[in-house]
């Protein structure tokens, strides 16, 4: 499967029918797989955190999820196809991929918020955990019900390094899926950006303005990221000139 690679991070080059239809793969053999969803603020994270990076590109899914990253690496002349929006693959999973016994559980995120969404997904959803507790206890209660596709809204990096070193330990899990704040959206407790600004990659000025307490993360994912974007295309174009 052809990457694209940025700044040490390698992205799989699918739209969302096609990652569903990996994923449809994954759930029908016997091995464990995980998926991550980077946005702009992981690719800085990764420059310092080597642990992190090594897991991302370990993964068996690495999927853009940030329009503004897709934007970038079209600036920087590396096209995929689509960036996936983490909400929007969550809500395929439940409602559009026709999987038999599809059993999905949801972990992260505040106690009202994982139920809400629970309830907004319907009838595959087969257990909720909140993300502020022992999560050594969730394991057994996971283990409990069975899931086969685990979503995981403890934030970033946490999130990855948790599936990373916990999903053998959950064997009926075929599929975990890193979703940061998805939960909050799916909920309702927190509002969509308006489609022309997910459309232009100004999601982030939306949550910048109904989160203001991300602003050093929303920082880094576009201050920082944007300078080494410019970093890099200047490098380039004086390698080809």
């Amino acid at each position: 499967m052809k990457k694209v690679e940025i700044f040490g991070i390698k992205f799989n080059n699918l739209d969302l029918d096609e990652a569903l239809q990996k994923i449809k793969s994954f759930l029908e053999n016997r091995k464990q797989h995980y998926i991550v969803l980077p946005y702009s603020e992981f690719i800085i994270r990764a420059q310092q955190d080597k642990e992190f990076r090594k897991i991302l590109n370990e993964a068996d899914l690495c999927l853009c999820e940030s329009r503004g990253l897709w934007f970038s690496l079209r600036f920087l002349g590396k096209e995929l196809k689509k960036n996936i929006y983490g909400v929007d693959l969550i809500l395929a999973l439940s409602q559009k991929l026709k999987i038999q016994n599809k059993k999905i559980f949801l972990l992260g995120g505040k106690e009202k918020v994982v139920k809400k969404t629970g309830d907004k997904l319907g009838e595959c959803i087969v257990g909720t955990e909140h993300g502020y507790q022992n999560l050594e206890k969730v394991v057994e209660k996971i283990n409990k019900v069975k899931p086969n596709i685990l979503l995981v809204a403890l934030g970033s990096p946490r999130q990855e390094k948790w599936i990373y070193y916990n999903l053998k330990k959950m064997p009926s899990v075929k599929v975990a899926i890193g979703v940061g704040g998805a939960f909050d959206f799916i909920s309702g407790y927190i509002k969509r950006a308006p489609k022309f600004m997910q459309d232009i990659g100004l999601e982030w000025l939306w949550r910048l303005i109904v989160q203001p307490h991300r602003f050093k993360r929303i920082y880094n994912g576009v201050i920082k990221l944007g300078c080494l974007i410019l970093k890099e295309k200047i490098s380039s174009h004086i390698h080809n000139s």
